[in-house]
């Protein structure tokens, strides 16, 4: 078991299938998301399988993951992120 105190701006990752419990120490505001990435994406496919999500599994396993990071990331922050239009966005992924 790991125990942490997170201060502002702190960003914590729990690996796929970790449990994990949050106490919170004072009101706040907090942002939680799920991420996948090679750490997880075969837990994340058996996840689907387990809820009967046979499309998303056939269209996250189609062979167009990739593993790693891109050579030419660049930082962006969570609401560019968020605003992004991912359907017509071009993207350097590769």
């Amino acid at each position: 078991m790991f125990y942490a105190i997170q201060k502002p701006g702190d960003l914590v990752f729990i690996p796929g299938g970790c449990p994990h419990a949050v106490r919170n120490n004072a009101d706040i505001h907090a942002l939680s998301m799920n991420y996948v990435d090679a750490s997880n994406f075969y837990l994340h496919l058996w996840v689907m399988l387990q809820d009967r999500e046979y499309r998303s599994f056939e269209l996250f396993s189609n062979g167009n993951f990739r593993e790693g990071l891109s050579s030419t990331q660049e930082h962006l922050t969570f609401g560019e992120f968020k605003s992004m239009d991912w359907e017509n966005a071009e993207l350097d992924l590769f």
